[in-house]
């Protein structure tokens, strides 16, 4: 049940309701009285508006922002992790777990948008981090790739679909293909730091190569201080001394890394929409009913 008393707590709830009282408390004393108490609120509200406005969002879903770019660190083959600076050091990109943000480009007086998943988490303040895996044809990678620190990239959203609750199954099945992994990370991360909430990871990683796997020693390490997440990597391409599976992603390897198939339990996919499709079929076949397997 929601606590009434945090309302006060948010800024225009701070100034509608202040607002209202002291109306209602000069109209039981006198409307005499009215002329100063409407003198008085015009000061109130101009400085919760001005509250309102310092901390307000960064990120607008409708209205393209422009944010600095203030880091960029290449972390494998072709691929990197920017970070953007937010409005204000202490503002927190908090958007819904697995959703993205858009980002644009105008390239040959032509807008060239993408989407990306945020990798920072919820605790990380001042700035917003997305990976992107580097396209030889790549419209808007290239452009990121030839920004230098200072300069800008447009932004907005949040987008998606996913509506995330805590301990919405007992255990989560997660399927990750190359980049997919983004999404699939804010999942984990969510779920991770989140005290509240129980529920099992279990994680089949697909990439072409060992070199393509990104975050790898990132989810190696969450793999060891979470007993309740497990990853299992497959490989299109292993080298000889390859520990993991080999091959893409199967029904096999469904049935043996993933949940088993039951209404308490979910699969999320997020990869190539080849593949994407693929799986959900396959998870289809072996029992897993379609309202309990999201694609992002």
């Amino acid at each position: 049940m929601e606590d009434k008393r945090e309302l006060l707590k948010q800024p225009l709830h701070g100034i509608y309701i202040p607002i209202l009282l002291i109306l209602f408390g000069t109209l039981i004393f006198g409307v005499e009285y009215l002329p100063y108490s409407i003198a008085f609120i015009v000061v109130i509200s101009s400085g919760k508006l001005y509250e309102v406005w310092n901390n307000r969002t960064s990120m607008d879903k409708s209205v393209w922002k422009e944010f600095e770019l203030i880091d960029r660190t290449i972390i494998g083959p072709m691929t990197s992790i920017y970070r953007f600076k937010l409005n204000r050091e202490n503002e927190i990109l908090d958007i819904p777990t697995g959703h993205h943000v858009a980002c644009c480009f105008t390239i040959d007086g032509k807008d060239e948008m993408r989407y990306y998943s945020p990798i920072s988490n919820q605790f990380d303040a001042g700035f917003f981090d997305i990976l992107v895996k580097h396209y030889e044809k790549g419209k808007v990678t290239r452009r990121l790739a030839a920004l230098h620190e200072g300069q800008t990239a447009k932004f907005r959203g949040p987008f998606g679909k996913l509506n995330y609750e805590p301990n919405m199954a007992k255990e989560l099945g997660l399927i990750a293909g190359g980049s997919g992994i983004t999404p699939i990370l804010q999942v984990i991360t969510r779920i991770i730091t989140n005290p509240e909430d129980h529920t099992k990871i279990n994680l089949i990683f697909a990439n072409e190569t060992d070199k393509d796997i990104l975050l790898k020693n990132e989810i190696d390490e969450i793999a060891k201080k979470y007993p309740y997440f497990n990853v299992h990597y497959t490989l299109t391409n292993p080298p000889a001394d390859w520990d993991g599976s080999s091959g893409y992603v199967n029904k096999e390897m469904i049935e043996k890394y993933l949940p088993s198939v039951s209404n308490e339990n979910r699969i999320f996919i997020c990869g190539p929409p080849a593949m994407k499709k693929s799986l959900k079929e396959q998870a289809i076949e072996l029992g897993w009913e379609t309202d309990n397997i999201f694609c992002f």
